[in-house]
Order: structure tokens, then C-alpha cells, then sequence
């Protein structure tokens, strides 16, 4: 290859490089890594990862399969976009958090604006399953929303008013689905929960409301959806359950990997993009210059 066409072919790389970063470069903080693991019982507001596994049953590691848990905050992956509540759809209440240490709320006119962004406005969904059975889950009663772009993991930020933790930032069920006006469960797919955040995605130094940040996945990673339905409590809820209803800040999809559903490239991604462009333009201009004639 030619010195100018090796040029060429690095700029567009480049280029490439920078239209598939937004998303694709995220990355996981670290997890505990089982019971061995010092902060396997360090407790947040009561509960600490041990809970996850000699509680519920979970076994909380790094590897496939087992529950991540993170002694740290979310951290969004670039161009994360919000979930859109379908309408008032199935919200019962809606509310704001006006104390975030002390858990203190008002409750508003209900609304989906309540839910639509991470602003400690939260949307209250009533549950109608109060067991483990899936099959009794009726995720179309459930607060959907459209998540902008296909999704194989659902983040969701719960919003927290009492104790006890972990239940209380768990009382919710988890579905995808492309038709979110079916009332047949086989057009649902129950996502199950993958990784846990316990000072949710502000340091509890901060906020304590925010409770845990939680990411929900499907079984395949091939699998994908545009709608996800937060149903208050549900087979997926941890119980026994201290009420009968979630409160819930805001839900965005992920990629199987992790990254953004539905986000476009950042005016800076943008600017590289140009300007590798223009390098491209230019590198081509100069070799039909030199080309002998």
C-alpha cells in the first residue's frame, strides 16, 4: 500500500473509531467479587451485598451469570437517553423528593413528566402480582415507556421514601416487549436483575433517596426491544414488601454491552468527525496532485 493510501485508510479508522465511541467505550466500575471480597458486607443504609445472597438467594461475583454488585455509583454511558412514559398510562401517583437525606416528599398532580427524566420527580405505579408466580405478572398494567431504540438491559433509578433497604428499592418487575399494548404475557420478556449500584447515582454523602440503581437484562443478548414495563411490585420484587406500590425517578435502555439505546454522537464527536473528514478530503486532494500526469 502506498504511503498516502496507508494515510487515507488511518484517517477513516479514525473516524469510524469516533462514531462508534459514544456508548460503545463504557465501562463497568468495579464489582464485588464474591463473600471473600472485604466489602462483601459493607452496609449501605442497612443492607450490604451479602444481603443479595444469603437473603434472596443470589450469588453476588464478576463471572456470567452471577450478580454484580457495586459498592459505588452509576455512571451513565455517553448519550444516555430517558425512557418517554407512554401517557399517564398506569401511574397512580406522582411525587417529588424534597429531602434527599432525610427521604422527606410532597405529592403532585400525577403526571409522565414525573417520570421522563432523573430529577427526584418520580411516578408511582400500585403492583397487581404479590407473589414470586411469573405467570400471575401482568406487565401492561405496569408504567411503560418508550425507550427510544432497541434494548436488550433496562436501567432503572428508583426513587426511595422508607426503609427497609434492600426491599424498598426493589418493589418492581421488569418487562420488554415491542407490542406494549398486548395483554398476552408471551408478548412479554421478563428481565431479570444483573447488577446493582448501592449508593444509586449519587454518593450517599449526597443523596440517600436515590436508594440503589439497578440494571435489568434478558436472558440473550441478541434479544432486543423498544418498550420496558416498570410494574410495581411483581414476581421480580423483593419480599415480603413493606407497600404495595413502587416509586420510580426515571428508566433508560441499554445495549447488551452497556451502552446508550437510541443516542446520537456529541457535538464533539461531531467536530472529529469533520475534521477527520477534511484530513480524508485533503490526503485525497494531494494524492491526485502528485499522481504524474
Amino acid at each position: 500500500m502506498s504511503s498516502n493510501r496507508l494515510l487515507v485508510a488511518l484517517r477513516l479508522a479514525g473516524v469510524v473509531a469516533c462514531i462508534a465511541g459514544p456508548g460503545a467505550a463504557f465501562a463497568d466500575p468495579p464489582f464485588i467479587t464474591g463473600p471473600a471480597d472485604p466489602n462483601y458486607t459493607t452496609l449501605f443504609q442497612g443492607a450490604s451485598a451479602a444481603t443479595f445472597g444469603t437473603t434472596f438467594g443470589f450469588t453476588v461475583g464478576t463471572g456470567p451469570g452471577e450478580l454484580h454488585v457495586s459498592t459505588g455509583t452509576w455512571t451513565d454511558p455517553a448519550g444516555l437517553v430517558f425512557g418517554t412514559a407512554l401517557g399517564t398510562g398506569n401511574l397512580t401517583a406522582s411525587g417529588t423528593t424534597t429531602g434527599l437525606l432525610n427521604f422527606a416528599y410532597g405529592i403532585d398532580a400525577t403526571s409522565p413528566s414525573s417520570v421522563n427524566a432523573r430529577d427526584y420527580k418520580w411516578g408511582q405505579n400500585t403492583g397487581t402480582n404479590f407473589t414470586t408466580n411469573t405467570a400471575l405478572d401482568t406487565p401492561w398494567n405496569g408504567t411503560i415507556f418508550d425507550l427510544g431504540g432497541q434494548a436488550n438491559k433496562a436501567v432503572v433509578f428508583p426513587i426511595i421514601d422508607h426503609g427497609p433497604l434492600p426491599n424498598e428499592a426493589l418493589e418492581y418487575t421488569v418487562y420488554l416487549t415491542d407490542d406494549p399494548s398486548s395483554h398476552s404475557l408471551a408478548d412479554w420478556h421478563l428481565a431479570t436483575l444483573a447488577e446493582v449500584y448501592m449508593q444509586g447515582w449519587q454518593e450517599d454523602s449526597i443523596a440517600l433517596a436515590d436508594g440503589y440503581t439497578t440494571v435489568w437484562t434478558l436472558a440473550s443478548p441478541s434479544d432486543t426491544f423498544r418498550y420496558v414495563s416498570v410494574q410495581g411490585v411483581g414476581s421480580k420484587a423483593f419480599q415480603p414488601l413493606s407497600g404495595d406500590e413502587d416509586e420510580i425517578d426515571a428508566v433508560a435502555g441499554l445495549t447488551a454491552e452497556g451502552g446508550s439505546v437510541g443516542a446520537v454522537p456529541e457535538p464533539e464527536t461531531y467536530a472529529l468527525m469533520l475534521a477527520g473528514l477534511g484530513a480524508i478530503g485533503l490526503a485525497a486532494r494531494r494524492r491526485r496532485e502528485l499522481k504524474p500526469k
